[in-house]
């Protein structure tokens, strides 16, 4: 339910309305930079946390700081909730059309054609033992390559659906299967 704002409280809002923009300066000075959208959306929690800060006054102390205080915190809280939702790493289920190695490496160099060459039969090896063992070494392994890749325990008990105990479980038991595996020591020397 929508309370509509008194006209005392209206006019508090306009009174102070410089304020808001004020704020979104002096809290992004330090920022690199800050996009349009993003300078927006402050602008936008800053009136509504200022509109919440005149419904709620108390005439208690200064209007002024009360409304300061309140736009610095609602600015915050914008900034955390971007936090929480902002991904770092690409999706499980998304297409490896980019690669970075190229990027990293140059191709046509010897060196990083022999790396490719030595990390093929390994990758081969580890696929075979992947498809030959049990469901838990399977996970395991498959765990371990995602970890290399980069992703998290977390991320991937998440892809499966289990606790993050299951998956550290299940890459403890393929490293020690892994460690006693002769053909790929003598591919990794």
């Amino acid at each position: 339910m929508i309370i509509p704002m008194t006209d005392d409280e209206r006019r508090l809002t306009e009174e102070y309305l410089y304020l808001v923009p004020e704020m979104v300066k002096k809290l992004t000075t330090r920022c690199a930079y800050v996009s349009y959208d993003e300078q927006q959306d402050l602008l936008q929690a800053g009136n509504l946390a200022l509109c919440k800060a005149a419904m709620n006054y108390d005439n208690t102390r200064p209007f002024a700081v009360y409304a300061r205080v309140a736009i610095r915190n609602a600015i915050y809280s914008y900034w955390r909730k971007l936090q929480k939702e902002r991904k770092y790493t690409c999706s499980m289920y998304a297409s490896s059309e980019f690669d970075m190695e190229p990027l990293l490496v140059d191709q046509k160099t010897e060196l990083w054609q022999e790396q490719c060459m030595n990390q093929e039969p390994i990758y081969k090896h580890l696929q075979s033992l992947e498809a030959g063992s049990c469901n838990t070494l399977r996970k395991g392994i498959h765990a371990l390559l995602l970890q290399q890749k980069g992703y998290t325990n977390q991320e991937i008990s998440k892809h499966y659906g289990v606790p993050m105990n299951h998956v550290r479980a299940w890459q403890s038991k393929a490293r020690k299967y892994l460690q006693q595996d002769t053909k790929l020591y003598t591919l990794l020397s």
